[in-house]
């Protein structure tokens, strides 16, 4: 039944693709592997070097190394559940997509792009909330345009995002170890003079 859901739901998408040639425009920007993360990136970057007093300096690289953190450690789950789990992409297992991107050879479940986004995304959000709704709507945007342009089923994406946004959640906010970790590598970066 979930999975009826998720293609009659991929199909409502990615059924607008072809339609409009601005729209698909758009959709080739957000979704390629480029924009968005460098958008993602330079937050991370305004964010190490933005506060107006020095207890906001401090939570916002905090923050940012939070955010290094769970995208790596959302990625490494990511990869084992992959050679557990090959769910196949939607333009080789259903008829009549509307690919209007590359074709990546991966598994489509969880979406890498959206684990990548909402890990980051969701570090942002509980250390800044503003720069955090930025990212979180860039990741819901590159998700998005993923189903619209014919690479992932809305599944894939809100595995992603789950994926992501709980990594995120536990290592900032529930894990011991990554606390005293941060703490250590933001003890010696300040040693340095770099954070």
């Amino acid at each position: 039944m979930l999975q009826a859901l998720d293609r009659q739901l991929f199909y409502l998408v990615n059924g607008l693709a072809g339609r409009s040639e601005l729209v698909d425009a758009l959709a080739r920007l957000v979704v390629n592997d480029y924009l968005v993360p460098t958008a993602i990136v330079l937050l991370l970057v305004w964010l190490w070097f933005s506060g107006r007093d020095g207890g906001e300096r401090r939570r916002h690289t905090a923050t940012v190394v939070n955010a290094v953190a769970a995208q790596f450690v959302a990625n490494v789950v990511l990869k084992l559940v992959n050679l557990t789990y090959f769910r196949p992409r939607p333009f080789d297992a259903v008829p009549g997509v509307n690919l209007i991107f590359y074709r990546p050879w991966d598994s489509s479940c969880p979406s890498n792009p959206v684990t990548f986004a909402f890990a980051v995304g969701v570090s942002i959000y509980l250390g800044a909330r503003k720069p955090g709704i930025l990212a979180l709507c860039l990741g819901a945007a590159w998700g998005l345009s993923r189903v619209y342009s014919g690479v992932h089923y809305p599944l894939d994406v809100l595995a992603g995002a789950a994926l992501g946004g709980s990594v995120a959640y536990w290592l900032s906010r529930r894990s011991g170890t990554m606390a005293s970790i941060r703490e250590r590598v933001l003890s010696a970066l300040r040693r340095g003079l770099v954070a």
